[in-house]
C-alpha cells in the first residue's frame, strides 16, 4: 500500500505542466561514458559533477543553481554559452585543499574561470602528469585526484559553453551516436540542429517549450533509430531515477528498525507486526532497485562499490530472514535489517558518477568474477550481520545491565543472542573462503596467476585468518560471551578495511577497477563511534566482574 501511494503521488508530481515538457526533454537517449542513458541521467551525473550535488534546495547551492533541477542547468550551459563560465558553481568543500592550492578557503563555490587560473591546481594536475609519464602505473594522490576532478569539471563546462556537439543521435546497436549542437551538424543531422537552435531561443527568452521539444524529438527519431534493447533501457532508467527506489528502501527500513526497537517497550505485537510489513515493503524496493539495474546496465550487480553494498545488504538480510525463520525466538531477522539500512545508506554516499560507470574491459563476460564478487560480497553482508548482533549482546547485555549482575553463571552455555553471533560468522566466513577461492580462479583465468599477494588478496586472507581465528578461540573457550561479541565488531573492521581501506585510502594494486574516493570521514566516524562503544563496554564489564567477584566473596565468607 505504502508503494502504491508514493507511485501515486509521483504521478500527481510529474503531471505538472511546468515541468511536463523538461522530463520529456530528459527522456530523451544521448550517449556517454561508453553507455546509452536518458539525457536527464546524463543532466544528473553533470550537475554533481559540477556543483558537487545532483539538486540544491532553493536558497543552499550555487546561486545560479539553486532550487532548480538539473535538466535546467543542462540547458544552461548548452544555451546560455560562455556567461556561465564566470558563475560560481563548481564546488569545492574541502578546507585544506582550498588553502593547499591558493583558493579562499572561506568560499565553497568557484567558477570555472578562477579554477582555470588558479596556480596550485595547475601545479597538482603537471605533477600528476609527470608522474605519469614516468611510471603509468603511477596512482594519484588524494590532493592530486581532487585537482583532476575540478580541472574535469571546468573543462566540461568550456566545452559545452563552447558549443560542443551532444550525442543524440543513434546509429545503430554498439556504435557511437551522431553529435550535433545549436551550431554543429554533419549531413542529414540539419533537422535536429534546427530543432535545438528553435529549443535554445525558447530557453534564452524564458518560455516553455513543449512544441520545440515534440520538434527535437520528431528530428532525431527522423535521423536515426534507437535500438529496441537500448530504448527499452532508457525507458527503465526514467523509471529508475523519478522512481527513486533506494530513498524508499531507507525509509522502510528504518521504519522497521525503529518499530523492532519500540517493541521492546511496548504495543509488542503491533509494532513487530508494522516491522515486518515495513521490512516485507523494504525488500520489494531494494529487489526492485537492483533488478531495474541488471535490465538498465546489462550486468550482475559487481562492478562499483554502490552496486557491492546494495548487494551486501540484501543477501545479509535474506540469510538472517532465513535463520529467523528456522528460530523463531532470535534477533537474526533485526541484525539482517539493520544491516541492510546500514548497506544503503553508505550506499547513497558513494558519487553519483561511480554508480552507473560502465564495465570496465576485465570485467566483461567473465563467470569468474561474476559468481567470486557475489559470493565475497554476501559474504560481507552476513558478518555485518554478526557485527549487529554483537552490539545488540553489548547494549543490551552489558551497557544496560546492572553493575552487579552475573556475567560468568554460564560457564558452558552461551547467551542466545551469542549462539546466533556465532552461528553467523559461521556462514559469513564459509562464504568468505569461498569467494577468496573463487577469486583466485577468477585472477588465474585473467591474469595468468592464482595469487599475487595484491593488497586486496592480501586483506582477504587477512580477513580469513582473523574470523577463522575467532572462532578457534572460541571453541577452546579462549572469547567467553564478552569477547566473542567484541570480536564481532572488531572483525567487522576488518571487513571494511579490506573493502573500503584497500580501495579508497590505499588505492593500490591490480583491482584498480574499483578504486574511488570520499567517504573517509563518514567511514572514519564509524570507527571511532565503534572503538568508544567497545571501550564503554569494556570498562562497564570489568566493573561487573569485578563486582560479581566481590559478591561471590562476600558470599564465601558468610557461608
Amino acid at each position: 500500500m505504502l508503494m502504491l501511494l508514493g507511485l501515486h503521488f509521483e504521478a500527481l508530481a510529474d503531471s505538472t505542466p511546468d515541468a511536463s515538457w523538461l522530463q520529456d526533454l530528459g527522456e530523451l537517449a544521448t550517449q556517454d561514458g561508453g553507455r546509452v542513458m536518458p539525457l536527464e541521467t546524463f543532466a544528473r551525473r553533470l550537475a554533481a559533477d559540477i556543483t558537487g550535488r545532483e539538486r540544491w534546495s532553493a536558497g543552499k547551492g550555487p546561486v545560479a543553481y539553486s532550487g532548480r533541477e538539473p535538466m535546467e542547468l543542462w540547458c544552461d550551459l548548452m544555451f546560455k554559452g560562455d556567461a556561465l563560465l564566470n558563475e560560481p558553481l563548481v564546488g569545492v568543500i574541502n578546507k585544506p585543499f582550498k588553502k593547499a592550492v591558493g583558493l579562499d578557503p572561506d568560499r565553497e563555490f568557484f567558477s570555472a574561470t578562477e579554477l582555470a587560473s588558479t596556480q596550485g591546481l595547475m601545479k597538482l594536475i603537471g605533477s600528476y602528469q609527470a608522474a605519469r609519464a614516468k611510471d603509468p602505473q603511477y596512482q594519484a594522490t588524494q590532493e592530486q585526484r581532487r585537482a583532476i576532478d575540478l580541472f574535469n569539471a571546468t573543462n566540461r563546462m568550456a566545452a559545452m559553453t563552447s558549443g560542443e556537439p551532444m550525442p543524440l543521435i543513434p546509429t545503430g546497436e554498439g556504435r557511437e551516436f551522431v553529435a550535433v549542437s545549436v551550431r554543429r551538424a554533419p549531413a542529414g543531422a540539419e533537422p535536429v540542429r534546427d530543432a535545438l537552435a528553435a529549443l535554445a531561443e525558447a530557453w534564452k527568452a524564458g518560455h516553455a517549450a513543449p512544441s520545440e521539444v515534440r520538434q527535437l524529438r520528431a528530428a532525431i527519431a527522423g535521423a536515426g533509430v534507437l535500438e529496441q534493447k537500448d530504448a527499452r533501457a532508457v525507458r527503465l532508467e526514467v523509471f529508475y531515477d523519478r522512481h527513486d527506489p533506494w530513498r524508499k528502501t531507507q525509509l522502510l527500513y528504518g521504519f522497521a528498525v525503529l518499530c523492532f526497537g519500540v517493541s521492546r517497550l511496548t504495543l509488542r505485537r503491533s509494532l513487530v507486526v508494522a516491522a515486518l510489513v515495513c521490512t516485507a515493503f523494504g525488500v520489494a524496493e531494494h529487489v526492485l532497485g537492483i533488478g531495474l539495474r541488471v535490465a538498465i546496465l546489462h550486468r550482475a550487480p559487481v562492478s562499483n562499490t554502490f552496486e557491492s553494498l546494495l548487494w551486501m545488504g540484501l543477501v545479509g538480510l535474506a540469510v538472517s530472514g532465513i535463520a529467523q525463520a528456522l528460530s523463531r525466538r532470535s534477533y537474526y531477522l533485526f541484525g539482517g535489517v539493520c544491516a541492510a539500512l546500514a548497506s544503503v545508506l553508505f550506499a547513497g554516499l558513494v558519487p553519483l558518477t561511480d554508480r552507473t560507470n560502465s564495465l570496465p574491459a576485465v570485467l566483461r563476460s567473465n563467470y569468474w568474477l561474476i559468481i567470486h564478487v557475489l559470493t565475497i560480497v554476501a559474504s560481507y553482508g552476513v558478518l555485518a550481520v554478526a557485527a549487529i548482533l554483537g552490539h545488540v549482546y553489548l547494549v543490551r547485555e552489558v551497557l544496560l545491565a546492572r553493575t552487579g549482575a552475573a556475567v560468568g553463571a554460564q560457564s558452558k552455555l552461551s547467551h542466545p543472542i551469542i549462539l546466533q553471533t556465532y552461528r553467523t560468522i559461521q556462514v559469513g566466513l564459509f562464504l568468505l573462503t569461498a569467494g577468496t577461492i573463487l577469486g583466485g580462479v577468477w585472477a588465474a583465468d585473467s591474469w595468468g596467476r592464482f595469487w599475487g599477494w595484491d593488497p586486496k588478496e592480501t586483506w582477504a586472507l587477512i580477513s580469513i585468518v582473523v574470523y577463522f581465528s575467532v572462532l578457534h578461540a572460541r571453541y577452546v573457550r579462549w572469547l567467553r560471551d564478552f569477547g566473542l561479541a567484541a570480536w564481532s565488531i572488531l572483525g567487522f573492521v576488518v571487513i571494511v578495511w579490506t573493502f573500503y581501506g584497500v580501495n579508497y585510502v590505499m588505492a593500490t594494486g591490480l583491482h584498480s577497477y574499483g578504486f574511488g574516493s570520499g567517504g573517509e570521514v563518514w567511514v572514519g566516524l564509524w570507527a571511532a563511534a565503534e572503538i568508544a562503544l567497545l571501550t564503554a563496554c569494556k570498562l562497564k564489564h570489568t566493573a561487573m566482574e569485578r563486582a560479581e567477584r566481590t559478591e561471590q566473596a562476600s558470599a564465601s565468607i558468610a557461608g
